[in-house]
């Protein structure tokens, strides 16, 4: 396939998230996959506000080495900034920064990163997290490349809270929000028990969640707070992978 053809089948693949079957875990697990497949970043990450105002982590599309310098950008990095200002940010180089995000910068070098970028993700006037890119080489991305993925971006958020015609009143936008919040502290439990009950890696106990969902035509959601409900066995589940 061209990028083109790439970049028409992300845009229907988020859209489809509007029917009956939407999953907001999924949605943002596309988007970061989309930024990596097809815009060019190495590692995507995707933090969305809580009701208290911190950010949470909600997909990783990334390396295994990657983990330290994306959490820590719920705190601190261009992903922070880029929420709190509401405006895009750009470190072409990491090498040159002087103390802006020193313990970010530090873990984002040792993992072989050289530019990061960040990039709202938005509704309306409304800033409901951001996105955040990690390229191993310098420079960053170029221009074309970054405005695709806000493109991207901007129709998952829309995807998010279920745009309508009518104008979304902030509340609408709130709510959707700490849905997809909630929806991922679920899927992040139930990969958990899991893990514990099958002695499994985190990987293949989401294998094993998406693997029962897809058999049974449940939402990935779905399944998982039927297993923090304990309505569902960890084993049935598990036994999809067989």
């Amino acid at each position: 396939m061209t990028r083109e053809e790439q970049l028409a089948d992300a845009f229907v693949g988020l859209a489809d998230t509007l029917a009956d079957g939407f999953d907001p875990v999924i949605l943002l697990d596309r988007l970061a996959g989309h930024c990596v497949g097809i815009v060019g970043a190495d590692t995507v990450s995707v933090m969305m506000a809580t009701v208290r105002g911190d950010l949470r982590t909600m997909s990783v599309s990334a390396r295994s080495n990657s983990a330290e310098p994306v959490q820590t950008q719920t705190r601190e990095g261009p992903g922070r900034d880029c929420y709190r200002t509401r405006l895009p940010v750009d470190a072409a180089h990491l090498a040159g920064l002087d103390g802006r995000w020193p313990r970010f910068t530090a873990q984002a070098q040792e993992a072989g990163y050289g530019s990061a970028h960040a990039l709202p993700l938005r509704v309306n006037d409304q800033t409901i997290g951001s996105v955040s890119l990690l390229l191993t080489a310098p420079d960053g991305l170029l221009p074309g490349d970054l405005r695709m993925a806000q493109a991207l971006a901007d129709v998952a958020a829309v995807a998010l809270v279920h745009w309508s015609p009518a104008p979304a009143r902030p509340v609408d936008i709130l709510t959707h929000v700490q849905a997809a919040v909630a929806a991922k502290a679920a899927v992040e439990m139930a990969q958990g028990m899991l893990a514990e009950h099958g002695r499994l890696d985190p990987v293949h106990a989401m294998e094993a969640l998406l693997a029962y969902s897809g058999l049974n035509g449940n939402r990935l959601t779905s399944t998982a707070q039927a297993l923090v409900r304990r309505t569902l066995a960890p084993a049935v589940v598990l036994a999809a992978l067989v």
